[in-house]
């Protein structure tokens, strides 16, 4: 302590406290309310007699009161409380704090549970005076949280308000410029969606073909490329073929927002909330060639993909990982017969051609899978088929591995918040390679357990027995023989695989 004005100032180091502010967009008014947030607590700590430190302040910029896990300056709070580094922090208000009661009421427990002081000015709430009277928190949160609610049912209303008007609102779509708010046609853009239209309806071409007649234009400068990214999809044209924005038709209300364990999510609205305008803006192609291309009867009769293989969910490409897809097509001679083809297509060629993938050498179906059971067969004619002894040493290192694999990938986990909090990876980045850890995990937990339960394995050993004898009988469904055999088999561009087994037969 110190005296100052013959009062007596507790200083910073002997009460380290956290100033927390907040703004939710860049806006220049939003900007300004920053340094009022730090002034009104100032005030509050030089009325009460502490030291004010600049370098207590925590700011999270453009960030919603709605996503908790988000705000870094928030989880950076949160985990000086866990460390017990602070004794208090303020809000300016509730409102900063947080805008879901879920949220706000987590926040307070966590930083309660490790005796950290909390006090939201505006409310008058300070936890070292109420003590365990919650209600007045609780009733200030609940009213947090409804703002944001209101405030979406205005902003809502607001844009359906906009698109009355004829206005447009949200992502300009390919075709398309905006002038004035509106929509009007970008022409070189608009050939483009008009070549796609004709070659679906009047051409009969099917997404596949459509693609690659695209990026063989884009090649020679004949057409344009898309916005983002240099060459087309197949599923960029699906979206074109089914977008109603091309004939005039805006609708509105599709999507909802939702939170989701503190991230927000997208879904689908059912259709009868839907708003639809039609001709709300010009439109590229008529209201009929349009329908004509959503019309369900209408297939592309040329080529499909096969609805089911034997092989479903074990190929993979050599080149790029993607799957391998069985492709079906056919051709009709002058006498009306017609001879069937299906062979093997790298999945990433078939969306985007040479441009996704490279093309792999003509593999007949009927030829690989005849390839693969002999294969099979005579692995199982060279291997001991002591399985019992054979697994029981696989498992055991299989359980080593596995728990290896587990422990990495939680510190990895792990790892990942201090990066994000020290601002070393940004939010996109943090989310992906937390979902790919978390999932990794999953997945080696699951094989943990399936590899330590004595009555699985055994299970397992007459599987593997059961299945090699299905291989035998070559002419029924080996679906379920080789998913028990086979843990992946990859493709190589030059036609040659290589089978991964769900077991080691070299035991």
């Amino acid at each position: 302590m110190f005296k100052q004005s013959d009062v007596e100032i507790t200083k910073y180091n002997d009460y380290k406290y956290l100033i927390y502010t907040r703004v939710s967009s860049d806006k220049d008014s939003q900007k300004e309310s920053v340094p009022n947030q730090i002034d009104i607590c100032r005030y509050w700590l030089e009325q009460n007699h502490y030291e004010f430190n600049e370098n207590a302040v925590l700011v999270d910029e453009d960030k919603s009161g709605t996503l908790f896990l988000e705000r870094t300056a928030m989880q950076l709070i949160l985990q000086k409380a866990r460390n017990r580094e602070i004794k208090m922090v303020l809000f300016k208000s509730i409102h900063r704090l947080a805008r879901d009661l879920k949220d706000a009421l987590e926040i307070k427990e966590v930083l309660l549970g490790h005796g950290v002081r909390v006090v939201t000015i505006e409310e008058g709430y300070d936890s070292y005076v109420e003590g365990k009277n919650d209600m007045k928190f609780e009733m200030f949160s609940m009213f947090a949280a409804q703002y944001p609610k209101s405030l979406s049912v205005s902003i809502s209303s607001a844009l359906a308000a906009k698109v009355r008007r004829g206005e447009h609102i949200g992502k300009i779509p390919y075709g398309y410029d905006r002038i004035d708010q509106k929509l009007v046609i970008k022409e070189d853009e608009a050939n483009v969606i008009r070549q796609i239209y004709k070659w679906y309806n009047e051409e009969g071409f099917g997404f596949k073909k459509i693609t690659h007649l695209l990026n063989k234009g884009v090649q020679q400068g004949e057409i344009l490329p898309p916005r983002s990214g240099k060459a087309w999809q197949i599923t960029s044209i699906q979206r074109i073929i089914k977008n109603p924005t091309f004939c005039g038709t805006f609708i509105l209300n599709q999507y909802t927002t939702i939170k989701v364990d503190g991230r927000k999510k997208q879904i689908r609205n059912p259709e009868e909330k839907w708003i639809v305008f039609e001709d709300h803006h010009p439109a590229i192609v008529s209201k009929e060639d349009w329908k004509l291309a959503n019309n369900k009867k209408k297939v592309n009769i040329k080529t499909k993909i096969t609805p089911w293989n034997e092989f479903r969910g074990l190929l993979k490409c050599g080149k790029c990982g993607s799957n391998i897809v069985i492709i079906q097509s056919w051709n009709q001679k002058l006498d009306g017969t017609k001879t069937h083809w299906r062979y093997l297509k790298c999945s990433a060629y078939r969306r985007s051609g040479k441009s996704g993938c490279d093309n792999h050498v003509p593999i007949r179906y009927e030829e690989f899978r005849r390839f693969i059971v002999e294969r099979l067969l005579e692995t199982g004619q060279k291997v001991s088929l002591d399985f019992n002894n054979t697994l029981n040493n696989h498992s055991k290192q299989q359980v080593k591995q596995l728990e290896n694999s587990i422990a990495k990938y939680q510190e990895k986990n792990e790892g990942l918040v201090d990066l994000y909090l020290d601002k070393l990876i940004d939010k996109v980045e943090f989310q992906v390679r937390r979902k790919e850890f978390e999932q990794q995990i999953k997945e080696a937990q699951d094989k943990l357990f399936l590899y330590k339960n004595e009555e699985v394995q055994e299970v397992s050993v007459k599987n593997i027995q059961q299945a090699f004898k299905t291989i035998e009988k070559k002419d029924q469904d080996l679906y379920h023989a080789l998913k028990v055999i086979i843990d992946y088999i990859t493709v190589n561009i030059d036609g040659s695989v290589d089978i991964k087994y769900n077991f080691d037969l070299n035991k």
